[in-house]
């Protein structure tokens, strides 16, 4: 059993793609990278996201009296960060609200499980998705100011190897 430690993973975000970008209507096969990367590795603290599928209803007589059910419009949900804030030129709050635009902008997303380049052991998880809620101010007396960011995704929520 493969398991592995989360201590160098790398978040970027990004306004621009070079190659086939995710989320466009009806592309399938995903490739290339971000090419506007904002690495915000040294801001995120944890962080959830992944993709469902909407089940549909296919009853029928011949179905024995069981519920049929089928796949439906896959979706990526959403992606949401819990960071640390920081509003000092070109960190957190100023790379949201101003590089990639703020509330309603798109971005891409690039998430890897370390540091290290993309590859089969490393993939690099993508997708587009806006920025649908941004909190710059959480935290209680004492704690390390905090941040949380939620994207709602558009398209496929994939991976890359290569």
């Amino acid at each position: 059993m493969a398991a592995f430690v989360n201590l160098s993973r790398r978040v970027q975000l990004g306004t621009a793609w070079a190659g086939t970008a995710p989320g466009l209507p009806g592309t399938q096969t995903i490739a290339g990278t971000l090419t506007s990367a904002q690495d915000l590795s040294t801001y995120v603290r944890s962080g959830n996201g992944g993709g469902s599928v909407n089940m549909v209803n296919g009853d029928n007589f011949g179905s024995g009296g069981f519920r049929v059910q089928y796949p439906g419009i896959r979706s990526g949900d959403t992606i949401s960060f819990d960071a640390i804030s920081d509003f000092a030129a070109s960190l957190l709050h100023p790379i949201i609200n101003t590089t990639l635009g703020g509330l309603g902008a798109l971005v891409y997303v690039d998430i890897l499980a370390t540091s290290a380049s993309r590859s089969s052991t490393n993939p690099s998880f993508v997708a587009a998705a806006y920025i649908s809620q941004y909190t710059a101010v959480m935290g209680s007396v004492g704690d390390l100011a905090a941040a949380s960011l939620t994207l709602e995704l558009t398209g496929a929520f994939t991976y890359l190897t290569a």
